[in-house]
């Protein structure tokens, strides 16, 4: 259960740790990242001690909590801790904003007509987005965890880029599942985005060299020939990508891979 669903810290520790009793470990390792003697944590838990701000960030490290969920866990907290009514109840109300906020469920499906530039520029940041895009139409990657497990993403990181994607409508998520959402971004050749983009893919090429598995295909070479054969390499290229591309549009999802395409001018 998310964290937006508790209004009281210690509740949501117990969903997340286990009841006094169980055989998790959880509660051991989080008094180890704190640190405090594990019955610390157990008094935490029953009400009878609270945590420091110090404690509750590496509580949000431990459980890698977004930047939000972080801000809202400190909240938690802070209402706890307070003493005063007004204070405890000017807690309470930035609360009850980002709950709200989070909780809108229409405004986070709401697909927005047009995607920002600002996201744009988020999208293309980093191949990242991309490829959690095309992975969710894949059975094995419908969960936070399961993109984190595969693209070695940490948890808190892989959630704000779905919560991102949401929000753009280019994931949709249903009954916990996530998959690629109605909407899509398109760089033409003139964008300013489509170096940042090419760069993102040859990175994560060169990247990948390191892990070389037979099933791959890596080819480079500098060349020499003709302006006239030239030109029909480049047509060759492009009538072969084409096919592939019908071939790759009606085929169903079962394994993600990565194509980058290079011919060009080095010297002449």
């Amino acid at each position: 259960m998310k964290i937006w669903n508790f209004t009281v810290y210690r509740e949501y520790l117990l969903e997340k740790l286990g009841a006094d009793g169980s055989r998790t470990g959880l509660r051991k390792q989080l008094a180890a990242a704190i640190p405090v003697h594990t019955t610390f944590i157990s008094q935490v838990l029953k009400g009878r001690a609270e945590l420091s701000l110090e404690q509750a960030e590496a509580v949000n490290s431990f459980l890698e909590h977004t930047d939000d969920e972080g801000e809202y866990f400190i909240l938690l907290l802070l209402k706890a801790r307070s003493e005063n009514v007004k204070l405890k109840a000017r807690f309470d109300r930035k609360i009850k904003a980002m709950r709200d906020e989070r909780l809108n469920i229409q405004a986070r499906l709401d697909v927005q007509s047009e995607i920002s530039l600002k996201d744009r520029e988020r999208f293309y940041s980093s191949h990242i987005y991309g490829a959690v895009h095309v992975a969710t139409g894949i059975a094995t990657f419908k969960t936070v965890d399961a993109l984190a497990d595969a693209t070695k993403t940490p948890r808190g990181r892989m959630r704000d880029i779905i919560d991102f994607l949401l929000r753009l409508g280019i994931l949709k998520e249903a009954d916990g599942e996530l998959s690629p959402g109605p909407a899509h971004i398109h760089l033409s050749n003139e964008s300013e985005l489509i170096l940042r983009h090419h760069t993102n893919w040859r990175m994560h090429a060169i990247n990948n060299l390191q892990f070389l598995d037979r099933d791959d295909l890596h080819y480079s070479a500098a060349l020499t020939l003709t302006r006239e054969d030239a030109f029909r390499v480049k047509e060759s290229i492009l009538q072969n990508l084409k096919a592939n591309v019908e071939i790759i549009s009606k085929s169903k999802e079962e394994i993600a891979y990565v194509m980058n395409l290079d011919f060009y001018k080095m010297l002449g």
